[in-house]
C-alpha cells in the first residue's frame, strides 16, 4: 500500500499523527525489564502536547507493585501504540510514541495528569483515580512514528498532506480555483482576500492537503480540528482539472485525517447561492446541518455536515 511513515519528535509530527494523539481512545504500552524481557498492556492515557500520561486506575489489583512499574524502575524507555483499525485498509493508521518514561506518585504535575484522564475519560469519574496512593505513568517522546495509506484518486491525481512549506501552493492554488466568483458573490469571497500568512494560520490549526497531476498543483484543500469536529474548508479545484474527481478525493482524504483522529463529523460551509456546490456535497453524504444570513451581505451560510460514525471522540 506504500507506506507513509515518518521518524520525527513531537514537533515535526504530522498534524494528523497528533491529533489522533490526542483523541485516540486508548492505546498498548510497552515496557522491559533490566533482562530486556517485555510487556504489553493496554491503557487509557491522555496527551497534552508534550507527554502523554496514563495511570494505574482504581480496579481491583493485589499490589501496585505492577510488573509494568518495575520494568520502568529497571529500563525507562517505552513504546506507546495508538492505532486505527478498520476492515477498509485504506482508512489504517497508527503512531508510535517511543521515549523515557518516570513513575509520578505525587505534585503538581502528577494531579495535572489526573485531571487529564478524568476529562478525557468519563468513566474515570465513577471510578475515583487514586490521589493519594496511586500512579501515573509519563512517558516523554523522542521519537514518533506514524504511518497511514496514501490517498488516491481514481482521476490518477496524487493527494499529498500539505506542509507550512506548502502554504503558497495551497493560497495559489485556491485563487484559481476561486477566481470564477469574482464579480457574481455578493458578498464577494474572501478567498480571493487571503494572504500567505492567512493560509499558514488557518492550516497551522490543522493542515491541508494538496492534488497534484504529476508535478502541477491542481487543487487544494484545508481543515481545522475544532470541538467535536473537523471542519473542512476552500476546497479548489483548478477548472482545467474539474470532472475528474478530484474534489471528491481532497474531501475523502480530510475524512480520513478525521476518522485518524477520532472524530465522528465532518463540517463544511457553502454559500446558498452556489447550489452546484451544494449538491456537489451533497451526493458526497453531507446535509444541510444549519443556515445563517451571510454577515456581510446578501446570501446565506449553509453548514453542511456527514457523520462518519456513531460515536462522538
Amino acid at each position: 500500500m506504500g507506506e507513509a511513515r515518518q521518524e520525527v519528535g513531537v514537533t515535526g509530527a504530522p498534524a494528523w499523527a497528533l491529533a489522533l494523539l490526542r483523541e485516540g481512545r486508548g492505546g498498548r504500552l510497552a515496557t522491559a525489564d533490566a533482562g530486556g524481557r517485555p510487556l504489553v498492556v493496554p491503557v487509557c492515557y491522555a496527551f497534552d502536547g508534550a507527554r502523554c500520561y496514563s495511570a494505574v486506575d482504581a480496579k481491583p489489583k493485589s499490589t501496585r507493585n505492577l510488573r509494568r512499574l518495575r520494568n520502568l524502575a529497571d529500563n525507562p524507555q517505552v513504546s506507546l501504540v495508538v492505532d486505527v483499525w478498520d476492515e477498509d485498509w485504506s482508512r489504517l493508521a497508527w503512531v508510535i510514541v517511543e521515549g523515557r518514561a518516570e513513575v509520578l506518585a505525587a505534585g503538581e504535575e502528577f494531579t495535572r495528569a489526573i485531571d487529564l484522564l478524568v476529562a478525557k475519560y468519563p468513566q474515570y469519574r465513577a471510578m475515583q483515580l487514586d490521589r493519594q496512593q496511586g500512579a501515573v505513568v509519563a512517558v516523554t517522546p523522542g521519537r514518533v512514528l506514524a504511518w497511514r495509506p496514501p490517498v488516491s484518486s481514481p482521476s490518477g491525481v496524487r493527494i499529498d498532506p500539505a506542509g507550512a512549506e506548502h502554504a503558497e501552493q495551497v493560497r495559489q492554488s485556491m485563487r484559481r480555483a476561486f477566481e470564477q466568483y469574482r464579480g457574481s458573490l455578493n458578498p464577494p469571497s474572501s478567498a480571493l482576500d487571503e494572504t500567505i500568512e492567512d493560509v499558514r494560520v488557518a492550516m497551522a490549526k490543522g493542515g491541508a492537503f494538496v492534488a497534484r497531476d504529476g508535478e502541477t498543483v491542481v487543487g487544494s484543500a484545508r481543515y481545522q480540528f475544532r470541538s467535536g469536529h473537523v471542519y473542512a474548508e476552500r476546497i479548489a479545484v483548478d477548472p482545467a482539472a474539474r470532472g475528474r474527481g478530484v474534489g471528491a478525493a481532497l474531501m475523502r482524504a480530510i475524512e480520513g485525517v478525521a476518522r485518524a483522529a477520532g472524530y465522528a463529523e465532518i463540517q463544511i460551509g457553502v454559500r446558498a447561492s452556489l447550489p452546484s456546490n451544494v449538491r456537489f456535497y451533497e451526493d458526497l453524504g453531507y446535509r444541510t446541518h444549519a443556515s445563517r444570513p451571510h454577515p456581510r451581505g446578501p446570501d446565506y451560510d449553509l453548514t453542511l455536515s456527514k457523520r462518519l460514525r456513531a460515536d462522538p471522540p
